[in-house]
């Protein structure tokens, strides 16, 4: 077997094992047993970090004739350490990474925290001009599950004052207040996932994933779980703990890609390694966010 067939079979080997860690990270997303949940992703982490670090680095190790290839300190991160031995790890380096301070630490200033993306531009106007001003009118909103008899109402320019347009488009934006408990804890570290994949350089400078369609899948998911968060529901902590799962699974091949990918440009070798993250993280999109929550929101009242 020459050289160039060897390299053809250990890509192909490099392939399958990654799609191998994509089912079980989507199994564990999925999977209702939270113990067996961990024992899946810790497996997909190992197969990740470790089995598939030794596949992409023995085929320069077993050629006499080249000279001894050895990491860069930055892509040495990728393969020593170990992403599955605490869940969320990849998500919050993400985060840690692309989020400013104001994200990562959400103050008063940011209500709202998220309107509704549905949201009709003829009403969405009369939300923003309530923003204008020096005066803070959601310090006096309703909170998500206060009962609102004015909500939905139509809103008249000019009359309606402020306070009145927060009051007729209560269910449409989510406060901070609304957020202000453990539930709403789990749906903020949802929000940020979301937009800390959604600002990382290989979606926003790379060309592996439709940036559109992956936008607005994480768009649905943050106001999903905002929703959640807000309306503290009897399941609400399993579901957003559920979410996360879900955002962990593409979180972690991403991060591997996303850190490949800023690599590349001192390191051309990482070619072959980017190629495989790139499917990696496609084969878990194809079917992201898997059994996605329905039903959440209530239907305007007229």
């Amino acid at each position: 077997m020459n050289e160039q067939e060897i390299d053809a079979r250990v890509e192909e080997l490099s392939r399958a094992l990654r799609r191998i860690a994509a089912g079980l990270l989507e199994a564990a997303a999925d999977h209702p047993d939270g113990v067996r949940a961990r024992e899946l992703s810790v497996a997909a982490g190992v197969l990740t970090n470790d089995v598939l670090a030794r596949v992409d680095g023995g085929s320069d190790a077993v050629r006499p004739d080249e000279p001894e290839v050895r990491d860069t300190p930055p892509r040495a991160e990728i393969t020593t350490v170990d992403t599955s031995a605490r869940p969320g790890w990849a998500r919050e380096k993400l985060v840690e990474m692309y989020l400013p301070d104001y994200e990562r630490h959400l103050r008063e200033n940011k209500d709202p925290v998220m309107t509704d993306p549905d949201l009709p531009f003829n009403r969405w106007k009369h939300l923003h001009r309530a923003l204008y001003g020096r005066n803070t009118p959601f310090r006096a909103a309703p909170l998500w599950n206060d009962t609102v008899p004015s909500r939905g109402r139509a809103v008249i320019r000019g009359v309606t004052t402020k306070a009145e347009i927060l009051r007729r488009l209560h269910h449409s934006y989510v406060m901070l207040k609304d957020l202000d408990s453990p539930d709403g804890e789990l749906a903020i570290e949802v929000y940020q996932g979301c937009q800390a994949i959604e600002h990382s350089r290989v979606v926003t400078d790379g060309d592996f994933v439709g940036r559109p369609d992956l936008c607005l899948k994480l768009e649905d998911l943050r106001w999903r779980s905002l929703v959640i968060g807000a309306g503290r529901g009897e399941h609400a902590r399993s579901e957003l703990l559920a979410q996360l799962r879900q955002l962990d699974v593409l979180a972690a091949p991403l991060l591997e890609l996303d850190t490949a990918f800023r690599q590349s440009e001192s390191d051309p070798s990482l070619g072959p390694r980017i190629a495989g993250a790139a499917h990696g993280v496609k084969a878990v999109l194809h079917h992201w966010p898997p059994n996605p929550a329905e039903g959440f929101m209530e239907p305007e009242q007229p």
